[in-house]
């Protein structure tokens, strides 16, 4: 309502039913168990921190540093040096650029705090290259060439920060590019907005066709067009399906086809003139990866690996979808 602070309210069907039930515990006595609940809600401010978020929120970029020693903290969680009895710090502006000061992981599978956000890719930066004592900035990594893959930030990767264009006063407002990856018209624009950069439909690689690899092609679709008729006579695999609607092409180096995704069915196909446009594609130089994937494998493992390449976060989910069909097929087959 206008006028009114926005309220969080939890779910009706969150809550389970008051009521008490009896148990039997493992010394095989009988035991009252009740249902309830724990939750804890309440704000905090960033304290001494407040002053680098808000700069953030101005698209600036700042540390605290100590007169006396040279130090530099990034973010400035404090303003009183710990190194020269807490002595006042001043503030100091620092370059949108910096120096990865180890190689990042990359997290597939995140916790229930980041669904929906991963692949992603975190480290820390060394901004404050020219400071005799700095921290590093934390922060995540994103590429212009699809999503996060082994090889790409390692230790020593010279990178260029971009601010999101809408901020909030969070560390998620910031994120590093590998200054390769920059125009070089861009490379020293502070700040660079992430709407100065193509990050949703990067360019795909280019796959260089090799005749040998035409018959592992071959392989892996009669394998995929086995799979798909096997939907049709189980429940587990439509149920993964179910809610989807795709068309995923896919470039191998022995040729390309599609994937359709819609009303709880799987076709594929050699990609023809009359295939509806594709909502991303996905490339890999071996089609064998596919047959893989239908004996049991994973696709996900395989963009892990750096073997196959999807776009972007959004193509990503699709393949938890397509990864869990082959072994819906088999309990429905075991089951019958």
């Amino acid at each position: 309502m206008k006028g009114k602070e926005k309220e969080m309210v939890i779910p009706r069907d969150f809550n389970l039913p008051k009521e008490v039930s009896e148990v039997r515990g493992q010394d095989g006595k009988p035991y009252l168990q009740f249902n309830t609940g724990m939750l804890t809600l309440y704000k905090q401010t960033y304290g001494e921190l407040s002053r680098f978020f808000m700069a953030l929120r101005e698209a600036r970029l700042i540390g605290s540093r100590c007169k006396t020693c040279g130090q530099v903290m990034v973010p400035a969680a404090s303003w009183h040096c710990p190194n020269c009895n807490f002595a006042e710090m001043e503030e100091v502006a620092l370059p949108h650029r910096g120096v990865l000061a180890a190689t990042a992981p990359i997290t597939f599978f995140p916790s229930a705090s980041f669904v929906g956000q991963a692949p992603f890719c975190r480290g820390y930066v060394d901004v404050a290259t020219e400071a005799k004592i700095a921290s590093f900035l934390p922060c995540r990594l994103r590429t212009t060439t699809g999503i996060p893959r082994p090889g790409i930030f390692v230790k020593g990767l010279e990178l260029k920060l971009v601010f999101e264009d809408k901020r909030q006063g969070t560390i998620l407002d910031i994120f590093g590019v590998p200054m390769v990856e920059i125009p070089k018209e861009l490379r020293k624009k502070e700040p660079l907005l992430a709407s100065a950069l193509n990050l949703k439909a990067p360019p795909v690689p280019k796959i260089k066709a090799e005749a040998a690899l035409k018959p592992a092609l071959a392989s892996a679709l009669k394998a995929m067009q086995g799979m798909a008729a096997k939907i049709k006579s189980g429940t587990r695999a439509e149920k993964d399906l179910a809610g989807r609607k795709h068309v995923i092409k896919v470039k191998t180096g022995g040729g390309e086809f599609d994937i359709k995704i819609e009303r709880g069915k799987l076709a594929v196909n050699g990609s023809s003139p009359r295939t509806p446009a594709a909502d991303f594609t996905m490339t890999v130089e071996n089609p064998a990866v596919f047959s893989k994937w239908v004996a049991g494998g994973s696709l996900s493992d395989a963009v892990m690996e750096g073997e196959l390449w999807l776009p972007n976060l959004e193509a990503f989910p699709v393949l938890y979808a397509l990864d869990r069909l082959p072994r819906s097929i088999r309990r429905d087959q075991e089951e019958k």
